[in-house]
């Protein structure tokens, strides 16, 4: 029989401290810390995932294997009420675990692998960073079908599971190719007995026959393995092509194996883009290096560019940069050929595409006129929690937090002014007024050297620096026309928006709706008529770090704090001058995409909700778009929007 072999490509994120080094190309991640940070149903995290039917028909009985690469790292037992189930007596009972289970023929499922995270258990697996398993399937004879479903299972906010390179078949058996510009190297696992004969390896590359070296690894894996590699250096294949590898080789049970599969050539150039300019990375691997003086050619849509600088970053990177004459239109896409020559005089081409970012036009008619802003500065507003705010780390339940709908707020009032407000020239803030983001005492950039100060009214009345929620009320002075680029850091999440004072969130423009430590968020949108317009910064945060900054950059990266002492900074001011313009009238509009266990409404307008299609409808107290719903509750609700 010939190996199986199933590409995993379900991917629930990938949390920071996750690394599999033994995963190829795509890998399957079950991440229940990052569910955890999302809206969900309560209770624990179970995933699961299928692979297609896979052929076995042929195989003698109890000879197929399971193999998977693997990263594992377990938890349970540390999350309780009110957030998670409980045992009869209170007690926490989340408990990781991994199960697998083989289907022959369309038959009752067969549990073949149980991992938990209950140490000193019988299926308690420590922390295996990068791992592989082989499992005997004890396949019945005349099985023609087989069904594997992975699940991880009884999960809170707990670690992962990773796997990669899934792979079926009867031992010895190639279960991975992994390809290089110059090569590649398969590897063929040993298990349940049986074994590659020495020297017996030939292969062929694209039908050819190549030369091949074999070696068994020292590895720390409770597995047998035999990598086989070839190298056509300095000849490399060109970039994002595909080739077939066959491997034959003998078996110590006296059969000959022929195995066969592909790999892509990996490419060297990465680009990115936002509406000013595009970057190009071109990172050179061990076996070759570019030809400096040859350059590097683009062309755009087909049309040959001028860089507008390429320099070298790293040892082994160039960055090539080119600017936009004129901002591309938001969201769309396109290609971009980069060429460059290797010092063995190879020609390497490459075909990227790209989209430029969405961005939103604000409407002219809430501006007013250059001049208009009075007071320079921002009003900021804090309110916090004793405990965390009962709606969740996330916008809604920000918005119901600043209105008093969770209680007093226990911040420190003493600098406010009449009104309820601090006033602040800008928004550079980390709870201790130590070092967060871009803006900060130690920073090397130049303009950046902007000290952190205390979020204002933190630590609160008792002492605390959590469950924060807070706004940056102010009008900006735009001078001119054309597409901007702002950026919020926080920890945690944000949101900006415009419209008037009586209605901050009539157009959003950027956020983050999760918790997080302190990064960046890059959002664009283009201004169309001079003047000043009313913004507000909604941030919020639940336990840990916080900090929070606000920013625009310009197309050669430059950033400057809103209303800060940069060159190209924007002013703000607290207040206007003229009265507040009215809001342009625009047909609500609403859409629904389903993500997991949850149903996310984008809108425009005010959201409203009804138990029945024919309503009564009611406003949607707090609600922003997008908004997050669980998917398939009993009883239904029904969403629509109004003006």
């Amino acid at each position: 029989m010939g190996v199986r072999r199933c590409e995993v490509v379900a991917d629930r994120g990938q949390s920071a401290a996750i690394r599999v080094v033994r995963a190829s190309g795509a890998a399957a991640i079950a991440d229940p810390d990052e569910w955890d940070d999302a809206p969900h149903y309560l209770g624990f995290f179970n995933s699961y995932l299928s692979t297609p039917e896979i052929p076995v028909a042929g195989s003698a009985a109890n000879t197929l294997a399971l193999f998977f690469d693997s990263s594992w790292r377990p938890e349970g037992f540390d999350d309780g009420a009110p957030n998670w189930p409980v045992g009869p007596n209170g007690e926490q009972i989340n408990n990781q675990t991994a199960v697998i289970t083989a289907q022959w023929d369309g038959g009752a499922p067969v549990e073949v692998l149980r991992w938990d995270s209950r140490s000193g258990g019988e299926f308690y697996k420590d922390h295996m960073p990068n791992d592989a398993a082989i499992v005997a399937l004890q396949n019945p004879g005349g099985a023609q079908k087989l069904v594997l479903k992975f699940g991880l299972l009884e999960a809170a906010n707990d670690w992962w599971w990773a796997i990669d390179n899934v792979t079926v078949g009867q031992p010895p058996m190639m279960t991975a190719i992994i390809g290089r510009g110059n090569g590649f190297t398969a590897r063929i696992v040993q298990g349940l007995g049986r074994t590659v004969v020495d020297n017996s390896v030939t292969a062929k590359l694209d039908g050819q026959t190549v030369t091949v070296t074999t070696t068994r690894p020292a590895n720390d894996l409770e597995l047998d393995e035999l990598e086989v590699s070839h190298d056509q250096s300095p000849k490399i294949f060109p970039p994002d092509s595909v080739h077939q590898v066959e491997l034959s080789y003998r078996t110590g049970d006296g059969r000959t194996v022929v195995d066969t599969g592909s790999f892509i050539a990996p490419g060297y150039s990465a680009v990115r883009a936002n509406p000013f300019a595009l970057t190009v990375t071109i990172t050179e691997p061990d076996y070759f290096t570019v030809d400096q003086s040859k350059g590097v050619q683009l062309a755009l849509n087909g049309n040959a560019i001028t860089a507008s600088s390429v320099t070298r970053q790293d040892p082994n990177q160039w960055i090539v940069r080119y600017a936009f004459a004129t901002p591309p239109p938001s969201g769309s896409e396109h290609s971009l050929k980069v060429t460059f020559t290797t010092t063995t005089a190879q020609v390497v081409e490459q075909t990227l595409t790209f989209r430029i970012p969405a961005y939103v036009t604000i409407p002219p008619a809430l501006g007013t006129a250059i001049g208009t802003g009075s007071k320079p500065g921002m009003r900021w507003y804090t309110h916090q929690l004793a405990a965390g705010r009962p709606g969740g780390n996330n916008l809604p339940a920000t918005e119901a937090q600043l209105r008093g709908e969770y209680g007093e707020s226990i911040h420190d009032p003493t600098f406010e002014v009449s009104g309820g407000y601090f006033e602040v020239p800008y928004v550079n803030f980390e709870q201790a007024a130590g070092t967060a983001g871009n803006f900060r005492w130690d920073s090397t950039v130049p303009g950046q050297d902007v000290p952190d100060d205390f979020i204002p009214g933190i630590p609160g009345l008792t002492g605390g620096n959590d469950n924060i929620a807070a706004q940056a009320r102010t009008f900006i002075e735009f001078p001119a026309v054309g597409v901007y680029g702002m950026t919020v850091n926080s920890d945690d999440g944000f949101q900006v928006s415009t419209g008037n004072a009586t209605n901050p969130t009539y157009l959003v423009l950027g956020e983050w709706n999760a918790g997080r430590g302190a990064a960046d968020s890059e959002f664009y949108f283009q201004i169309e008529k001079p003047g000043v317009y009313f913004f507000r910064l909604l941030y919020f945060e639940g336990g840990s770090g916080a900090s929070v900054e606000w920013f625009t950059f310009n197309a050669a990266g430059t950033r400057a704090l809103v209303n800060g002492t940069q060159t190209g900074a924007l002013k703000a001011y607290e207040q206007r001058t003229v009265p507040e313009p009215e809001l342009p009238v625009a047909t609500p509009t609403i859409a629904v995409a389903r993500q997991g266990a949850t149903a996310v409404i984008t809108y425009t307008g005010v959201l409203q909700g009804a138990e029945l299609v024919q309503g009564p409808y009611a406003d949607v107290a707090g609600a922003t778009s997008p908004y997050t719903v669980p998917a398939g509750t009993t009883p239904a609700r029904f969403y629509r929007t109004r003006q």
